[in-house]
């Protein structure tokens, strides 16, 4: 079946359920249909734009039948042109169930995760909380966003998701840009950028870092994972933090292991990592792949405790194997894509030795359909 399948009349659908680049899925002629800015248990009329492989985008029309306390006004005048936000069309504590809802399913279909506990949602502040912005330059300097359907830059002189202090940014007529820059306030105040060195506080803990390293974008949420983490992390001998960054979760562990270790791949986040430690003499920091580091002499150490905090394609093969055949006795998962976070626990969970304690949906990015996982797993069934 081809596009030339569709005419140019529309379709009357009901959206089904959100789906991981915040569109809705829809059917149309028993063909699955992504649809934008679209809510489950909506009816609409929707207009078939292009084909892919096996599926088809849509685009809607009219609506039809729609709760009007759930879909409300978007408060960017950008919003359906902006690459950043999918969701500002529904109310929040809405967003809240759909993205819960479409993490257990996941955790279902591609885990297989039928005996689950209780899923606990940490909602964020709607708006206002984004801390770290990648601005690219337009056509005359000035900074904007990736437009999501023509790949062109948008200019933007403010954003309702971001802090403060970075909206000061972008209202800066004076500012221009010749190149992709990562701008960063971790406290609202002052911007971040480039190379040079700056300082921050977490949890009374001064630390070091530079706006190339790799920062969750929503502070505020980040320690709140924190928190969860010191609330539940058990004391003991050896403690080992893989896809460390610059050793935010592992440094404030320090005072509960006698030996902990950091592996980061990344050279900047690394350099930083090794000054966050310095004073902290159990602490060693390798700057090396987690695949590298597991076929190294010190991987064979009996870990108490084990951090993982992987990019969006998980664990590789090679890791997942390493951490079920070593058995630490608490292995603490923290996501930025569900979808491998399930495969992951399925492997742990069905062969691996291992039951899901606790898993804990953070909201760090409300108006997308993203979403960061702490799940813990404890040895034996």
């Amino acid at each position: 079946m081809s596009i030339s399948d569709f005419p140019s009349e529309t379709y009357t659908v009901k959206f089904e359920k959100l789906l991981s680049n915040g569109c809705c899925l829809a059917h149309a002629d028993g063909m699955a249909v992504f649809v934008p800015y679209a809510i489950p248990g909506e009816t609409a009329e929707i207009r078939i734009t292009e084909q892919k492989k096996g599926y088809l985008l849509g685009k809607i029309i009219g609506i039809s039948d729609y709760d009007d306390s759930v879909r409300i006004q978007p408060k960017c005048p950008v919003f359906t042109r902006c690459g950043g936000c999918a969701l500002q069309h529904i109310q929040y504590e809405r967003q809240l169930e759909l993205k819960k809802n479409m993490l257990l399913e996941t955790l279902s279909r591609t885990g297989h995760l039928s005996k689950m506990p209780e899923v606990r949602v940490f909602p964020s502040e709607p708006y206002g909380y984004r801390a770290r912005v990648q601005l690219h330059p337009t056509a005359d300097s000035r900074p904007g966003f990736m437009s999501g359907a023509t790949n062109t830059v948008l200019p933007i002189a403010e954003c309702p998701i971001c802090n403060a202090a970075i909206n000061s940014v972008l209202k800066n007529e004076k500012l221009r840009l010749h190149e992709r820059t990562t701008f960063y306030s971790p406290d609202n105040r002052t911007v971040h950028t480039g190379a040079a060195d700056f300082t921050f506080t977490l949890r009374d803990r001064e630390l070091t870092a530079s706006a190339q390293c790799f920062f969750q974008s929503n502070p505020v949420m980040y320690q709140k994972v924190l928190e969860e983490l010191l609330m539940n992390v058990e004391s003991g001998n050896t403690y080992l933090d893989l896809y460390s960054g610059i050793g935010l979760a592992g440094i404030f562990m320090a005072d509960r292991f006698q030996a902990l270790y950091f592996v980061e791949e990344n050279p900047v986040s690394s350099r930083y990592g090794i000054k966050n430690i310095r004073d902290l003499h159990n602490c060693r920091f390798f700057n090396m792949k987690s695949e590298a580091w597991i076929k190294s002499p010190r991987s064979h150490i009996s870990f108490d405790t084990v951090f993982v905090d992987p990019p969006r394609t998980g664990l590789s093969e090679s890791v997942c194997s390493y951490l079920i055949k070593k058995q630490p006795e608490n292995i603490y998962y923290l996501s930025c894509n569900f979808t491998t976070l399930a495969r992951d626990l399925g492997k742990m969970t069905e062969s691996g030795g291992y039951k899901i304690e606790f898993l804990d949906m953070f909201d760090f990015y409300p108006q997308t359909a993203d979403m960061e996982c702490l799940v813990k797993l404890k040895k034996g069934n």
